[in-house]
């Protein structure tokens, strides 16, 4: 039987990504306060760090894709949330 251990940090991401932020710097606060390797649960307790808009995002794109790995959440998080920088806000973008 395999078991799946969660393995928690002391450092805690408080401030949530709501899609005005840098998302690059959102990225490298969650590496240091998860660790550098990245873990299976990475992508179920990524959307904790999420404000609203990204949230829904992030829903949406759970349902429609079922992703598992952590490089493609990644991936698809930079690919979305980058283009916005033209718009004054994200909900323009989106």
């Amino acid at each position: 039987m395999m078991k799946l251990r969660l393995r928690y940090v002391n450092t805690r991401l408080t401030k949530k990504y709501s899609g005005k932020d840098d998302l690059r710097e959102h990225l490298v606060r969650w590496t240091k306060a998860w660790g550098e390797e990245p873990q299976l649960e990475w992508v179920n307790i990524f959307c904790q760090t999420l404000d609203t808009i990204p949230m829904n995002w992030y829903l949406k794109t759970e349902l429609c894709h079922r992703i598992a790995e952590w490089d493609i959440l990644r991936e698809f998080f930079l690919l979305t949330f980058r283009f916005e920088d033209g718009f004054v806000c994200i909900d323009e973008s989106l």
